[in-house]
């Protein structure tokens, strides 16, 4: 079992995951890098384009046309290569799998009480990871066919006392991801603030260079590029879903932070404390899921449950 500054028992997440966590988990990431790129490079050409166009003159012809056909040709990349689509089943496989792994690892189980024997458990694990999986054997993802390893570190965590596990779940799982809600809810906020003050400003602008031109105080057409970039303002805020993000952060946050202390507050000496630690452990990692479907609801990603019908011959 590893330790960390002299603690016995202590793991972490980074060591107890799957492999095929960290496999899916740098799918997502390459995926957002691409769609977020790309789709960023697609508006800047079409602001580009606009602006350019609305110059007088033939030689500001070619710069627009030029910019045209580079967003044409991205929209394409786009359509043709998908990175949306890895972005969003990578980041769902892997949440999927981070999911079970800590149930397994904290003993979590769908029993009451949970099992101290070890095949019980890894047979419920095995069942669900295979649902899991079996959602996502036709995306981009690439599920091993060998199927997910149960790692060392879970094993290990599992057989420890409930004091270690506790210890351990509330550090290295709950903290950390209510943290990391916490944070990622006040960047959505600000950035969707500021989304929603550009959004105010620049109609004003162009309300404003709209009057002047009318009163002859510049030939220049600048309404339609103040309007292409209100557009991708508009455009970058819903690709980013800012506003909706932030308000499922911060109720998820809200939710972890009573279980962590529903759970630092459980009588360890008590008879039934595996039973409740299970049934408290299951409520947390029933809120981050929460949040993910959320996550994957609001981006169009089917579900689990969605894709058994789409495959079932019946529906």
């Amino acid at each position: 079992m590893a330790s960390v500054a002299g603690r016995t028992g202590w793991v972490r997440e980074r060591d107890l995951l799957p492999e095929f966590f960290w496999a899916a988990d740098a799918a997502s990431l390459r995926g957002q890098r691409r769609s977020v790129l790309l789709s960023a490079w697609e508006l800047v050409l079409l602001v580009v384009a606009a602006a350019t166009g609305s110059a007088d003159g033939e030689p500001w012809a070619w710069p627009a046309a030029a910019a045209y056909l580079g967003a044409i040709a991205l929209a394409v990349v786009i359509s043709r290569q998908n990175p949306q689509g890895l972005w969003y089943e990578g980041r769902a496989a892997a949440e999927s799998v981070k999911t079970l792994a800590w149930k397994y690892a904290v003993r979590a189980d769908a029993y009451q009480p949970p099992p101290r024997p070890l095949p019980d458990a890894e047979g419920l694990y095995r069942f669900q990871l295979a649902r899991v999986l079996g959602a996502f054997r036709e995306t981009p993802v690439g599920v091993p066919d060998a199927g997910v390893e149960i790692t060392p570190a879970m094993r290990d965590l599992r057989g420890q006392p409930l004091a270690v596990r506790r210890e351990v779940y509330l550090a290295e799982r709950i903290r950390l991801q209510h943290d990391w809600y916490r944070a990622k809810a006040r960047y959505c906020a600000r950035a969707g603030h500021w989304a929603g003050v550009l959004g105010v400003l620049l109609p004003a602008l162009g309300l404003v260079l709209a009057v002047l031109r009318a009163l002859g105080a510049f030939g220049y057409d600048a309404l339609g590029t103040v309007s292409a970039v209100a557009a991708s303002v508009a455009a970058w805020a819903q690709l980013r879903q800012y506003r909706p993000l932030a308000a499922a952060y911060a109720l998820a946050a809200e939710e972890l932070a009573q279980v962590q202390r529903q759970l630092a507050q459980l009588d360890l000496e008590s008879m039934e404390a595996e039973e409740v630690w299970a049934r408290l452990a299951r409520d947390a990692e029933d809120a981050i899921s929460r949040e993910h479907t959320t996550w994957q609801a609001r981006r169009e990603v089917r579900t689990t449950t969605d894709r058994e019908h789409a495959t079932d011959p019946e529906h």
